[in-house]
């Protein structure tokens, strides 16, 4: 095929949305996040989801798959209820963090047909798509007839080796992902073809472990050793469902294809509303999983859930679920107990900046050894290391926007989830005379106005700031003006 020219879909942006953070050697929980609006009984149970934005989504999932980008034709992709500017925005601040934002293709009720003399266009959609929304990679989610309808099979890997190559070339790496149905992964399954034509291209895949009902496998081994039949459906054996039908895929063994170990991840539900089987009752079962996966030297790369909207939402009694899913995993994917790490650095603030430095201050991480030092990360990537409380970052361009963030590392090596995100500006802009930057220790009257992290903010109490009292957060002592300060 000859090589696409994208010139026409490229954008010159230089943002944090641009950055497309690596997953390279990390363990990772995935979480599928809804570009829809919640419905009043939308589950499997008749509760409700919850409308986040992707900014809302916790840390711990440090991959978030957007459903979906779909439709007839060359499928695409429009944020529900947002500007393409706030979206790629907020898929900026997860960037920040190092998390890795992809778009879904699929999903249950889409038709996605293409066609030889497609892969043009596609890769042409899929990088408009990246360019205008800052996604870092895409994850197949094809389902029942979208599988190997047209000639899905051939475009649409075609396309993303184009894509991916694209990207590569620019230095940046383009994840690609697949959440296949466990059943189309027996040997000469639907969702095979879609393996072997990105070997060497895909990141992970995450087979969905739920809504197959008496699906399974067969087991010599069990029933000590007369063999039995696991579905996915049978909570008393779960764990045994869960173990051996991931042994079987990373070792391609009991009928089905192999995916390396450190590719694979499992796909569960988050709970009893997100869908019809494949809740996981007990977590010890996952937990013991993994165990027993390490002990037979196949670690795995991390789960999956559908979805992190479900994880926050209620049941059919208006009983939210807090968040069970991370909660319930977060240790096992990102390293010891809430207990063993250190807990993140908090109230991240800028008391200080010139034309090519920026300083930065934070309060104290916590945890059951001593903190050994904090890390620095601008624009998601590591740039400075300290034992103290506050760093100065220089050799910085003027006017510029930088997005930071910390995480603290403990006597052991165990690091901390990141701190919030701040975003700051290096001064030599041409201030408004009228909305001078923020100053800490500075002592305002009522109606003073300053300029806070791009933002204009009129004061309405008398005060004297503090680090505490920063123009974000500080709702009784300042009020956002809605006209911003271009940048």
């Amino acid at each position: 095929m000859n090589k696409i020219n994208f010139a026409s879909v490229k954008t010159q942006a230089n943002d944090s949305a641009s950055l497309m953070p690596s997953i390279a050697g990390k363990k990772i929980l995935m979480g599928f996040w809804h570009n829809w609006p919640a419905g009043p009984s939308d589950g499997y149970q008749q509760g409700q989801f919850a409308n986040l934005d992707l900014v809302d989504v916790p840390k711990e999932y440090n991959v978030v798959a957007v459903a979906f980008m779909k439709g007839n034709g060359i499928p695409t992709f429009k944020p529900y209820n947002l500007s393409d500017e706030e979206f790629r925005r907020q898929v900026g601040v997860l960037n920040s963090q190092g998390r890795a934002v992809l778009i879904s293709l699929g999903g249950a009720d889409a038709h996605i047909e293409l066609h030889k003399g497609n892969e043009q266009a596609l890769a042409n959609e899929i990088i408009r798509l990246v360019e205008t929304y800052g996604f870092d990679g895409l994850d197949i989610d094809l389902e029942q007839s979208a599988i190997d309808f047209a000639d899905n099979k051939t475009v649409l890997p075609a396309a993303l080796k184009l894509v991916k190559d694209h990207y590569a070339g620019e230095g940046k790496h383009f994840i690609i992902s697949m959440a296949p149905e466990f059943p189309y992964l027996v040997t000469g399954g639907k969702y095979v073809g879609y393996i072997q034509a990105l070997d060497g291209y895909y990141d992970f895949i995450a087979p969905q472990y739920y809504n197959q009902g008496g699906d399974g496998l067969w087991v010599q081994e069990a029933n000590g050793g007369q063999g039995a039949w696991i579905a996915q459906n049978n909570d008393a054996l779960k764990e045994d469902f869960l173990f051996y039908l991931t042994e079987s895929l990373v070792t391609g063994t009991r009928g089905y294809i192999a995916i390396p170990a450190d590719k694979f991840v499992i796909g569960l539900p988050a709970n009893v509303d997100a869908a019809a089987t494949g809740y996981v009752i007990d977590p010890a079962a996952v937990s013991n999983v993994f165990k027993r996966l390490d002990r037979a030297v196949l670690p795995i790369k991390g789960l999956m859930t559908w979805s992190v909207n479900w994880d926050d939402g209620l049941n059919k009694y208006g009983v939210r679920y807090n968040w069970e899913f991370r909660d319930r995993y977060a240790p096992l994917i990102h390293g010891g107990g809430g207990e063993e790490r250190p807990s993140a650095p908090g109230n991240l603030f800028s008391p200080a900046q010139t034309e090519n430095s920026v300083t930065l201050s934070w309060s104290a991480a916590h945890g059951v050894r001593p903190i050994e030092f904090y890390t620095l990360f601008r624009d998601g990537k590591p740039v400075a290391q300290t034992a103290s409380l506050t760093l100065k970052d220089e050799g910085l361009k003027t006017d510029t926007l930088y997005s930071y963030f910390v995480s603290a590392t403990d006597a052991q090596g165990n690091q901390s989830l990141p701190s919030t995100n701040l975003n700051i500006k290096t001064a030599g802009g041409v201030p408004d005379p009228q909305y001078p930057e923020w100053q800490l220790n500075h002592h305002y009257r009522k109606d003073d106005g300053v300029t806070y992290q791009g933002s204009l903010y009129l004061c309405f109490q008398e005060h004297t700031s503090n680090a505490g009292w920063t123009p974000d957060v500080a709702f009784t002592l300042w009020a956002r003006v809605a006209v911003q300060r271009r940048a």
